[in-house]
């Protein structure tokens, strides 16, 4: 599926009542675009958000939100297949957060699996609470973007831009008995993923913090002269500026309408 096929179906979802309305009406989407994942790096995504034990944001408080993206998954074996990414977050009042995933291939939505994240001081831990497959599925990556999603809001100087509704083409798709277009952000996962991999790269050669090569900062609690103790959060360097402050960061003060 591309963006607005996506976009549509999202509509869709929230008017059967599968999703909440207030992910469409406040435009509480991510699109994390196209990207190349595996299984090694799905799991060194999983390490850094690890590392941010609690120090976890969720970019609209307490209030479910939505991301999607195209994959281009490679498996241990070699095999590639791209997959459709639809993901719904719901954050609980216990602090946990549960994620409905839904993955396909062609336009067609063929698996749906709801896990359990637990951002604990001892790292994430993550619970299957339920895997909808089809007898004629094929056999997708057990994969979850959530970790990766939520690192990126997470990280200072990440590219996060939102994209209004179009008015025009929307009163036209309402005109002909379709759902319009929400508001979205456009994020770039791959130039996270570039970066993260970068990181290892500059550590295996034995890079410096000074490493001219765009790379991830990661998350780290830092001991200032009088003893006291402060965090410092993820960052891109040499992408952009990486003072800009994250998305969550921006978002602390979110209030819902819905």
């Amino acid at each position: 599926m591309s963006k607005q096929p996506t976009l549509a179906y999202l509509s869709a979802l929230a008017a059967r009542g599968e999703i909440p309305r207030g992910i469409i009406d406040e435009g509480r989407i991510f699109f994390l675009g196209q990207f190349t994942n595996s299984e090694k790096l799905s799991k060194r995504v999983v390490n850094v958000v690890d590392g941010l034990r609690t120090h976890i944001g969720q970019p609209f408080d307490i209030h479910p939100w939505a991301f999607f993206s195209k994959t281009l998954v490679v498996g241990q074996d070699g095999f590639r297949s791209t997959l459709d990414c639809i993901e719904t977050v719901f954050p609980q009042q216990d602090g946990s957060i549960v994620v409905v995933s839904r993955k396909g291939m062609k336009n067609r939505i063929l698996v749906q699996d709801k896990l359990r994240f637990h951002h604990t001081p001892d790292g994430t831990r993550i619970f299957p609470l339920q895997n909808q497959r089809p007898p004629e599925a094929p056999d997708l990556h057990p994969f979850c973007n959530y970790p990766l999603a939520i690192a990126i809001l997470n990280t200072r100087g990440c590219s996060v831009d939102l994209k209004r509704p179009p008015k025009i083409l929307n009163e036209k798709r309402v005109r002909q008995g379709k759902h319009p277009t929400p508001a979205h952000y456009n994020v770039d996962a791959a130039e996270y993923l570039t970066a993260l991999r970068a990181e290892k790269v500059s550590r295996d050669q034995g890079g410096t913090h000074a490493s001219p090569i765009p790379h991830l900062r990661r998350a780290h609690e830092r001991i200032l002269a009088n003893g006291s103790r402060i965090w410092v959060s993820s960052s891109l360097i040499n992408v952009r500026n990486q003072d800009d402050i994250s998305f969550v960061e921006k978002r602390k003060a979110y209030r819902s309408t819905h």
